[in-house]
């Protein structure tokens, strides 16, 4: 069985948070505003910690530097400082999507499943967005939490904004495929509905989901492997 792996959502907080020199800043660039910008030049995100810890004991909290040092961490794969940096922020600014999304990701990047579902539900709660109640279905799915999991599917359905919206989705061979929220949603009540042997239901969504896209590979694949399993064919003989 082909089962979906979880989506990367594109991750709008390295775009918006790069560092300017802000109003008030000083006329001329201090040694570690120095240091930072030549780490930049040459993507050395280690020395650019340095540079920003530097900036903070000089400086203070000035101009943003604790977001700015919560990124450095994130691109340098330091998830557990991102983490601790971010929720220290997040503290003062509760409502702060992109603090709150860095922080999801960097919860889902280190493996940690359950921090990352508390994280994302609590993204969620600040955006609403259907793009990041996937992937609380994704976490549910994944620790097995399938009432939960369908619960949210229904919500996505029910959703206008969902229909507009597309994921790039992981499979087994290491490709992506870019596929409708709708149809992903759809693989994933699929696949939960097999797990639970509820191979009925199971055909229907991801049915469902190849109605949606056709060519969707990874439901596709658990529709042949459904349906090349004995199960189907019992359930037909009965009939």
């Amino acid at each position: 069985m082909r089962l979906f792996l979880v989506l990367v959502i594109g991750w709008s907080f390295a775009q918006k948070k790069k560092e300017s020199k802000p109003e008030g800043a000083p006329a001329s660039p201090s040694l570690p505003q120095r240091i930072y910008e030549q780490a930049t030049k040459y993507n050395d995100p280690i020395s650019q910690i340095f540079a920003l810890h530097w900036r903070i004991a000089a400086e203070g909290d000035r101009f943003g530097l604790r977001d700015t040092l919560a990124q450095a961490y994130f691109q340098a794969g330091f998830y557990r400082q991102a983490i601790a940096v971010a929720e220290e922020l997040l503290r003062d600014q509760p409502r702060n999507a992109d603090l709150a999304e860095l922080r999801a990701l960097s919860y889902f990047y280190s493996q940690d499943i359950k921090g990352a579902l508390d994280a994302y539900e609590k993204l969620y709660d600040i955006t609403q967005s259907p793009l990041h109640l996937y992937q609380i279905i994704t976490l549910q799915f994944n620790l097995q939490r399938y009432g939960e999991c369908q619960a949210n599917i229904d919500r996505l359905l029910n959703s206008a904004e969902s229909e507009r919206l597309s994921v790039r989705i992981s499979m087994p061979d290491g490709q992506t495929q870019e596929v409708p929220l709708r149809a992903a949603a759809l693989n994933v009540r699929g696949v939960a509905f097999r797990m639970q042997k509820e191979y009925e239901r199971a055909q229907k969504a991801f049915e469902e989901a190849l109605k949606i896209f056709p060519n969707f590979t990874l439901a596709k694949g658990n529709l042949e492997d459904l349906n090349q399993s004995k199960v189907l064919p019992q359930l037909q003989e009965k009939r």
